[in-house]
């Protein structure tokens, strides 16, 4: 008995192209992760919700810089959400990968020491926007 047979054995419906499908998902990212480990020093703009932090990458993709986003983000909420941390110990708990208005956004969340809070934090990692294609008139 081949490897093949043994995998479609196991999960009956699911042949090769089921494993083939995710191994390319898993290797893109696109599934959800949970990181566990010792507490690392982190810097930069992190926000309480994951809502927030992608409203802050929004910002920032539409070519707010860091400031200017994440006050747009905390007047839009009424709240204090967003804020630049210079220095912080943190423990990574979670990546996720979110595709959101045609970006491709990387959210990481991270549990603050010692308040013991989540926090998150991001970055654009690419678009599924495509170039227009030259045509010949």
């Amino acid at each position: 008995m081949n490897a093949k047979s043994c995998a479609a054995n196991m999960l009956p419906g699911r042949g090769s192209w089921y494993w083939a499908s995710a191994a390319i998902l898993f290797s893109a990212g696109l599934a959800t992760s949970t990181l566990a480990g010792a507490p690392v020093k982190v810097e930069g703009y992190f926000c309480n919700a994951k809502a927030d932090q992608l409203a802050f990458l929004n910002k920032k993709a539409e070519g707010e810089n860091e400031v200017m986003a994440s006050n747009a983000v905390n007047k839009e909420l009424g709240q204090a959400s967003c804020m630049p941390y210079i220095v912080a110990d943190a423990v990574p708990t979670s990546e996720q990968t979110v595709i959101d208005k045609g970006l491709v956004y990387v959210l990481r969340s991270y549990t603050f020491l010692p308040e013991n809070v989540e926090r998150w934090h991001g970055t654009v990692t690419g678009t599924l926007q495509q170039s227009a294609q030259h045509r010949d008139i």
